[in-house]
């Protein structure tokens, strides 16, 4: 037990600075989608919809964020995340502006932690390859990449997925 305390921690470590520029720039994007869409409105008419959908697509987004950032050093996960974010950041405030702070406590927010739990691991999964760049330009300082801990993220976002999309199914 002492072991697999010590591998959390380890994976923690091992993914703290990726998930904290991550987190920053989903924010950043969501704030931007907040300020760019700021006047729009969106009408909402909220559906049953299943689980194997929902996980369906959330996890097709996540591996668009994996396979596009290890394909381009992360730069493209980034991206990838940050467009989610900026729609994000307008379906808030679009629905914000029509309907209040109801709609998104809601449908919104049970789920939105989990989800957005799964993108931030998948955005610092996409980051890895960036490791491999910085080793051949920094030859004195190797950074290690531990493919373990990247299955245990991505088992982890999987985890996460199945859990956003029981309770946004169940909505």
């Amino acid at each position: 037990m002492k072991d697999c305390n010590y591998e959390k921690v380890g994976s923690w470590k091992y993914f703290k600075s990726n998930l904290l520029v991550s987190l920053a720039l989903f924010l950043s994007a969501i704030s931007s989608g907040i300020v760019i869409f700021k006047t729009e409105t969106i009408q909402i008419s909220p559906q049953k919809q299943q689980f194997i959908f929902l996980f369906h697509n959330n996890f097709l987004v996540c591996l668009t964020i994996i396979v596009a950032g290890l394909l381009s050093f992360g730069i493209l996960g980034n991206f990838v995340l940050f467009a989610n974010g900026v729609v994000v950041g307008r379906v808030i405030v679009g629905v914000y502006n029509l309907y209040g702070i109801t709609p998104l406590l809601r449908y919104l927010a049970p789920h939105f932690i989990f989800e957005i739990s799964a993108l931030l691991l998948a955005t610092a999964i996409s980051q890895e390859t960036y490791k491999f760049f910085y080793n051949f330009r920094h030859p004195d300082i190797i950074k290690v990449i531990r493919l373990r801990y990247d299955l245990r993220a991505f088992v982890m976002m999987n985890i996460l997925l199945v859990i956003a999309a029981l309770i946004e199914s169940n909505l």
